[in-house]
């Protein structure tokens, strides 16, 4: 089984996923901005405690595992890692951090950062070559592309279609998220503080 496997073909509006490489789910979100509400909780006491705020105004509550050496969060109805690039940035501190969004527009972000600056960012909804791709070396992931039957620099995202493609880029990567960490394992889970200035919330709630 590979690190996405289950998301492949997977209906999910909301998607919003940051990764990084060597800290432990618990660093991830530290570095993400957890409040004091972050602790270890079963399924069941995860939606006791947070069933309620998961798609709330005001409310950015995020889960968190490891897989391999990449640990993930995952943000239940909100999308702070893309409003504001300084999260992956501040993540990748000493390491390397991916961010992976999509919703119903159908639109999907991938985010890719070292050492706090942002190496790769690739929008599938811009209308041009030159603003899909951002980032101090924005056409590193192009040649994984190709190798994928892609053609980016047309919008062409191969037989995979734009999720599946960046899916598999992050795969190969190392990065994952077991099913079963979202749906029956314990997993770390918390309240993010909203970053200053930054709207995260989505204009309408989607469920996983």
């Amino acid at each position: 089984m590979t690190g996405l496997d289950w998301m492949y073909g997977r209906d999910l509006p909301l998607l919003s996923l940051t990764f990084a490489c060597g800290l432990t789910a618990r660093e991830l979100l530290e570095r993400m901005g957890a409040d004091d509400s972050l602790a270890l909780r079963s399924q069941e006491d995860f939606r006791d405690e947070f069933g309620d705020l998961l798609y709330a105004e005001d409310s950015y509550v995020v889960s968190a595992g490891g897989h391999g050496e990449w640990a993930w969060a995952w943000e239940h109805g909100s999308w702070q890692c893309v409003a504001d690039d300084r999260l992956v940035c501040d993540v990748s501190m000493g390491t390397q951090a991916l961010v992976l969004h999509a919703n119903e527009k159908p639109m999907v972000e991938f985010r890719y950062a070292e050492n706090g600056h942002l190496i790769t960012g690739i929008n599938t909804v811009m209308g041009f070559y030159s603003d899909r791709f951002t980032g101090c070396d924005p056409h590193r992931f192009i040649p994984a592309m190709r190798a994928l039957d892609a053609a980016p620099e047309n919008g062409d995202y191969g037989p995979l279609g734009p999720r599946g493609l960046f899916f598999r880029l992050a795969e190969e990567l190392g990065a994952g998220l077991p099913h079963a960490d979202l749906t029956t394992n314990p997993v770390l889970s918390a309240e993010l503080q909203p970053r200053p200035d930054i709207d995260a919330r989505p204009p309408e709630s989607a469920a996983l």
